[in-house]
């Protein structure tokens, strides 16, 4: 409004109008004098008016009242018809907070619609020039060796925006300012799982995929404020970003291809303790291959640093630093956010298939281990993964004790086991009410002591003998044997961690 009253062809004169309303942008203009205007403007609309629906003072109230709730940014009034503008009009006006401007009778509304869209038209090629100044200025960045954190810096601090640039595990390769793990599971969940991109998270960021293709190994430009129409320099940002993920999916794509081709032997891939990562593909439609190179992007993703090969069983094998637990709760966290691209309904997932379970079996090399033994534990650890239920499923190598060792078999084994053990102990309890398992728990966790699972169960001392020599007799074990009495405890405990057998 300020600029059209500015004008010096159009001479218009203020009748009404504060700073706060002559600062209201305009986004269209209009001339109308029907009776009722509102089937005939929008809001943020410029409106010409002769003031021919004036019959009295009352109709300017009502009809700049209409106007005012249709939200329109103001009024220009034409003085042909009563050679000046009364001062009910004015006064609606103020009212109804619309500013309102006096157009001299040489003046038709005709020349201030041409004014107003030559002005549009001049600001239109303003920004084609400064999109095309933008992109030029953008790739010669690129072409110079530029950081895409100046880059992604640059732009913001241009547009007034926060920015960042993510990957699927949540990992940041760029950004304006810190960020949570809360706002990166928002982001992460948002761009795997939104029907379509760009989208917005529920924390107000406007998430753009960067690459085509599938959304694991894509990288997302994330905006806040989420802006209406932030794609003039987004698309822009997002197109340059592309460039840097391609030459960092090329770099490793070459580093892969050395690796595969020119496989070394695990025991001279590290000097020094390292910790090993095995995964496991497996899907219900298409064989266990599917996905690999897609997970395998996550995996260096998650694991920075990280070698990666695939081994002859078609399983990825990783390398990394770190400590077990430290490496084992990286990847719960990052590659954990794959979750919902796993399980979500095509288009979402990867082309080649749907419903995919990814197994991860962590170890650490121990003191005179060789590398090879780290693998082998992750391996096995891997395999007890599988028969987890959670689309992503890591898994510790414990196998520094008898526990740890048999939490290494896979879980449908286990279970079979604990079944055949235990079994006529879990029917004898379902059809009498016994609680012999329970009186089993308490009396291992005594270290089979008769008189503390006895104080513990607030029971008489015969009853814990006669129920524990009636477990004896239902599963052929003697707890006073070493051997059985490890059986007996490997597979309640095995029941007390899985689903009880139907």
């Amino acid at each position: 409004m300020r600029d059209i009253l500015a004008a010096p062809q159009l001479r218009m004169r203020l009748l009404h109008g504060d700073t706060t309303e002559l600062d209201r942008p305009v986004a269209r203009v209009c001339a109308t004098d029907m009776p009722d205007p509102r089937p005939f403007v929008t809001a943020g609309a410029l409106v010409c008016t002769g003031l021919v629906w004036r019959q009295a003072p009352a109709d300017s109230d009502r009809y700049i009242g209409l106007l005012a709730e249709a939200g329109i940014a103001g009024l220009i009034a034409g003085q042909a018809l009563h050679g000046h503008i009364p001062d009910d009009v004015i006064a609606a006006c103020a009212r109804h907070g619309l500013p309102l401007l006096s157009a001299p009778q040489s003046v038709p509304f005709s020349r201030i619609i041409e004014y107003l869209a030559e002005q549009a038209a001049e600001l239109r090629w303003r920004r084609v020039q400064s999109r095309v100044d933008r992109q030029r200025r953008l790739l010669a960045a690129v072409a110079g060796g530029s950081d895409i954190a100046d880059l992604i810096a640059d732009i913001a601090l241009e547009q007034e925006i926060a920015a960042w640039v993510v990957t699927a595990t949540g990992r940041v390769i760029a950004g304006t300012a810190p960020i949570s793990e809360a706002e990166l599971d928002r982001i992460v969940a948002t761009a795997l799982t939104a029907p379509r991109l760009p989208a917005v998270t529920t924390g107000a960021m406007r998430v753009l995929q960067v690459g085509a293709g599938d959304r694991i190994t894509a990288w997302y430009l994330v905006i806040r404020p989420a802006a209406p129409k932030p794609e003039v320099f987004a698309a822009d940002l997002a197109a340059i970003t592309e460039l840097y993920r391609q030459r960092t999916l090329d770099r490793l794509h070459l580093d892969w291809e050395l690796v595969d081709r020119f496989p070394a032997a695990p025991d001279d891939r590290a000097a020094a303790r390292a910790v090993a990562v095995v995964c496991e593909l497996h899907s219900d439609e298409t064989p266990s291959a599917i996905g690999l190179p897609e997970v395998r992007v996550a995996l260096h993703d998650a694991l920075p640093g990280v070698t990666t090969s695939v081994d002859r069983d078609g399983r990825l094998v990783a390398i990394a630093e770190g400590t077990q637990d430290d490496t084992a709760e990286v990847l719960r966290r990052r590659l954990g956010r794959l979750a919902p691209a796993l399980t979500a309904p095509r288009p979402i997932q990867t082309e080649r298939g749907r419903g995919v379970r990814i197994a991860f079996g962590v170890s650490a090399q121990q003191r005179d281990e060789s590398l090879s033994g780290a693998i082998a534990a992750a391996a096995a650890a891997a395999a007890a993964a599988r028969d987890d239920d959670t689309p992503v499923s890591i898994r510790i190598a414990d196998i520094d004790t008898a526990v740890g060792l048999f939490t290494a078999v896979p879980g449908g084994l286990q279970r079979r086991f604990a079944e055949r053990v235990l079994g006529p102990v879990l029917d004898y309890d379902r059809k009498t009410g016994a609680d012999l398992l329970q009186t089993l728990e308490v009396f291992l966790g005594c270290d089979g002591s008769w008189r503390q699972a006895a104080d513990r169960m607030h029971l008489h001392l015969n009853t814990v003998r006669y129920r524990i020599g009636r477990i004896e007799e239902l599963t052929g074990r003697d707890l006073g044997h070493l051997d059985d009495r490890l059986d007996l405890y490997l597979a309640m405990r095995t029941l007390t961690t899985h689903a009880t057998p139907a």
